[in-house]
């Protein structure tokens, strides 16, 4: 219990009444804890389960990546990058086939300003972030509101965010919010997900009832749910 522990994002969650350590993709540790926890408690926890937070950023560094710099997967697809020029294409990001080309020129024909492979670089993922964000958008949003009628089940605002520790959520006022990060699976993780989420706004808790509902529309969600958990994220 002595010496200092492996280092940590904290992250508040109201509603839980427990610590809880996740490891996200990257291989950050995530500690989840009540309100007004204190840092001595949360350290020792931390110190507590060291092997198990070695043990599993080993799992999640054999794990399959979903973006690379040579390939990125999206629902459940993958595709190579490529950077082409050509006028005779969109500038930007776009799928040929099996490829995710991106065009840095501009729509004049010309490279635009500056130059240099960091330059590119840059250029390159930003502009796949917001391909990736768009792309995710156009399944989720529409898909929502159609599970939703399903579900016959009413919420106010949809958002995309990039969360640390939570692949969707629910807020009290109704709120859905989704990680746009889930554009990389495939469309049944993302439904789960989106089931999972609708299900709260019946039942703010994962009582029997909670999962008997979302088992209504999702028979295999034990499956999806396990299948994300095994990627080192999770669904709250």
């Amino acid at each position: 219990m002595f010496g200092t522990p492996p280092a940590y994002t904290h992250v508040v969650n109201p509603r839980t009444r427990s610590l809880k350590i996740t490891i996200d993709p990257s291989g950050e540790v995530i500690v989840s804890t009540p309100r007004f926890t204190p840092k001595l408690l949360i350290d020792a926890f931390v110190k507590k389960n060291v092997g198990w937070i070695t043990a599993q950023r080993e799992r999640v560094a054999s794990l399959p990546q979903f973006n690379s710099l040579t390939r990125v997967i999206i629902f459940n697809q993958e595709y190579r990058k490529v950077v082409r020029y050509s006028a005779a294409i969109p500038s930007g990001i776009g799928i040929q086939g099996k490829e995710l080309v991106f065009n840095p020129l501009e729509p004049s024909g010309g490279r635009g300003e500056g130059g240099g492979d960091e330059q590119w670089e840059k250029a390159a993922e930003d502009s796949l972030a917001r391909f990736l964000k768009k792309t995710a958008r156009s399944y989720i949003f529409p898909r929502t509101i159609a599970l939703g009628q399903k579900m016959k089940t009413t919420f106010e605002r949809i958002s995309l965010k990039e969360q640390k520790t939570r692949w969707g959520s629910c807020s009290s006022r109704g709120n859905l919010n989704f990680n746009w990060r889930l554009v990389h699976f495939k469309p049944e993780i993302i439904d789960y997900v989106i089931i999972h989420e609708l299900a709260h706004r019946t039942h703010m808790d994962h009582s029997h009832r909670f999962w008997q509902l979302v088992g209504q529309y999702d028979p295999e969600y034990d499956k999806h749910r396990g299948w994300l958990k095994r990627q080192g994220g999770s669904v709250g």
